[in-house]
């Protein structure tokens, strides 16, 4: 008896409620009742759950910002990779979207400007990084500076529409 219950594992794990409401019905019931296959699931199953938590962040500091914006794009673009990871879920990846999609039109997701600045900034630095020639590094160095100076300027007002094509992010507000 005692050797039993030495392996006995309790996992507990707590869903936030805004993220099962965001998941929708279906699959809050599969991850409530934990009604996982295998361990290989249940694990790909948080990858994309860590995701969805990802983008409800509500912080602007620069780390936090881009976390959510790439979660954000990582969804909502067309990515075998996140197709691949739903369907070792057990999800439709279609579903798993239209899920998505409607809690950013219902407002349970928002993005501020200063969320997106700082995306666009953290994408020039990572190109002024990448770049060789001193001539195009010396304007990349401007812009990202000028982003930089932008985003202290910027405020953390929601933006109104937020509107995702083919990575690039268009902030309508």
């Amino acid at each position: 008896m005692l050797i039993y219950i030495r392996r006995l594992k309790l996992i507990i794990v707590h869903y936030s409620p805004i993220l099962l409401k965001l998941m929708g019905t279906s699959i809050a019931s599969e991850l409530i009742s934990s009604n996982h296959h295998c361990a290989e699931q249940r694990l790909w199953r948080h990858v994309l759950l860590n995701a969805f938590e990802d983008t409800q962040i509500t912080q602007s500091d620069r780390k936090s910002s881009i976390y959510k914006m790439e979660a954000h794009e990582w969804i909502v673009e067309e990515n075998q990779d996140f197709e691949w990871i739903c369907w070792q879920c057990g999800w439709d990846p279609v579903h798993v979207k239209e899920q998505y999609f409607k809690a950013v039109r219902k407002g349970v997701i928002t993005f501020n400007n200063r969320q997106i600045k700082w995306l666009q900034y953290y994408r020039l630095y990572q190109e002024l990084k990448k770049e060789k020639d001193i001539s195009k590094r010396l304007s990349l160095r401007k812009k990202v500076e000028a982003t930089r100076r932008a985003i202290f300027e910027t405020t953390t007002a929601l933006v109104q529409k937020f509107i995702v094509e083919h990575s690039l992010l268009v902030a309508n507000g």
